[in-house]
């Protein structure tokens, strides 16, 4: 029996057998990830919430949120076939 009453809750940030390059990409993703979900709620989302200059068009605000909602699927395919690369090796 294990002696820790927390051994089952613990935050694992990387796998057990992650490679300092691994570690890296890791790190690298979730810094993009944070960004992402960050440029799209307060405080930052406030440097984007007009209407004009309309792009595409649509208003400014309505594209700042389409654009990092392509820029996350973006990163979540490339994140995703780094992965299964990864696993096929």
């Amino acid at each position: 029996m294990n002696a820790d009453p927390n051994a089952g809750y613990r935050l694992q940030l990387f796998r057990k057998d992650a490679t300092p390059a691994g570690r890296r990409r890791q790190v690298f993703w979730f810094i993009y990830f944070a960004v992402v979900f960050l440029a799209q709620v307060w405080p930052v989302y406030t440097l984007a919430n007009r209407v004009y200059p309309l792009v595409l068009g649509m208003p400014f605000s309505m594209f700042w949120v389409a654009m990092w909602i392509v820029l996350n699927f973006v990163g979540l395919v490339i994140m995703y076939r780094q992965e299964q690369r990864g696993e096929s090796r």
